[in-house]
């Protein structure tokens, strides 16, 4: 019977080129270095150990096919978790698992069975097991896709938590059934064990699985709008920004659900004020210029809070979007008088509007600060402003 996997459901974003290069270093170890006259020494002996053996050992194999499933499993795994990680911290992972794999059986050995203390450790399994591990955790409602030949050929769809579940199970129940047994040889199941002990760690400590369960959870609410359930929606995703606050896309799904909703309105204006402040706080401004834009469709600036006003103003100003930025400030002012924003935001209007010739639009604006907020500082700034430009007055 043969069962391997062949691919995931799951897009990567962008090309995998660690684990393509680390695809041909263990190849052209295998056909260009390993038969040769140092070969040999690449494997991990602990009976006649050298300091390059725990990195060697990984790019060295036991035969063609040992190989090649191997760089298989590199293959439909590695890219996924490159994609989590990064390039950099990717080959990290793979050579701290791998280590962590030569570790747990040289241990395991000297406790469990000495006789293999002197046979040779060879092989990536123990590295691309702690690749498949932070796969598992990071992606763990993925649908890994096998191919299985018994008596007829099928290829099943099997979520990666039950492959994860199943690897390690299947390893660690024969590592503890022939623990004892005089020298076994074959398959390194502790060192297995420890490469995925290696990638439990790094997801964890990263919180990917977190990450996996948001997917999840997101997905879900994905089926929900789709079917057209928007209060359903809605309300999940307020949970999920219970949870993750600080996402901008959640807000923004959240808001697109509430304009679908009969009196969401003001729900809606809620979302889209915190999707603004998000992108805004990232430093989004292009994003949060255009989102803007397109909201004064149907919204008007005086739905949003006069904080993300002022700085949405400052940002479409910054953007040479004049128009679209005195509509936000003259909506702090107008809107939001006794907000600690207004007064700023009317003087930064004003200076706009004198930036563009409006000088009998500006001075209007400049006198509404000197008897809306006399008490201010922009007060100062406007009676000087308005000194200056008495030529302009009759």
């Amino acid at each position: 019977m043969l069962f391997f996997p062949i691919g995931t459901e799951r897009k990567l974003r962008s090309f995998p080129w660690a684990t393509v290069a680390l695809i041909a270093a263990n190849g052209y170890v295998y056909f260009a270095l390993q038969h040769g006259p140092e070969g040999s020494n690449f494997a991990l002996v602990y009976g006649r150990f050298e300091w390059w053996m725990p990195v060697t050992y990984m790019f060295a194999h036991g035969g063609f096919l040992h190989l090649a499933g191997n760089m298989l499993f590199l293959w439909v795994f590695g890219p996924h978790a490159e994609d989590a990680l990064g390039r950099g911290r990717f080959i990290l992972l793979y050579f701290s698992a791998g280590l962590a794999s030569a570790a747990l059986h040289v241990l395991s050995s000297m406790l469990l069975y000495r006789e293999d203390l002197a046979i040779g450790l060879v092989g990536a399994s123990g590295a691309i097991m702690g690749v498949v591990s932070l796969f598992v955790l990071r992606f763990h409602g993925v649908r890994v896709r096998f191919f299985v030949w018994w008596i007829i050929p099928y290829f099943p769809h099997i979520r990666a938590l039950w492959v994860g579940i199943a690897y390690f199970a299947w390893d660690l129940l024969w590592a503890l059934v022939m623990a004892g047994a005089e020298g076994i040889g074959g398959i390194a199941h502790w060192a297995h064990i420890g490469g995925f002990a290696a990638g439990a760690i790094w997801a964890w400590a990263l919180r990917l699985p977190e990450e996996g369960t948001h997917e999840i959870k997101h997905a879900e609410v994905r089926d929900m709008i789709s079917a057209g359930a928007w209060e359903a929606a809605a309300r999940a995703l307020e949970e999920r920004i219970e949870a993750r606050p600080g996402d901008a896309q959640l807000h923004a799904e959240a808001a697109s659900c509430y304009e679908m909703i009969r009196g969401g309105r003001a729900n809606a204006a809620r979302q889209w004020d915190e999707h603004l402040r998000l992108l805004l706080q990232t430093g989004r401004q292009g994003e949060a210029v255009e989102a803007f834009r397109k909201l004064c469709r149907t919204f008007k600036p005086a739905d949003f809070s006069p904080a993300v006003l002022m700085r949405l103003g400052a940002a479409c100003e910054s953007q040479g979007e004049d128009e679209l930025a005195l509509a936000a400030l003259m909506s702090v002012a107008r809107v939001h008088p006794g907000s600690e924003q207004a007064p700023g935001a009317a003087l930064r209007a004003a200076r706009l509007l004198q930036r563009r010739g409006r000088d009998h639009d500006a001075r209007g604006v400049l006198r509404r600060i000197l008897s809306a907020w006399p008490d201010s500082e922009e007060a100062l700034s406007a009676a000087r402003a308005l000194g200056a430009s008495a030529p302009y007055t009759g």
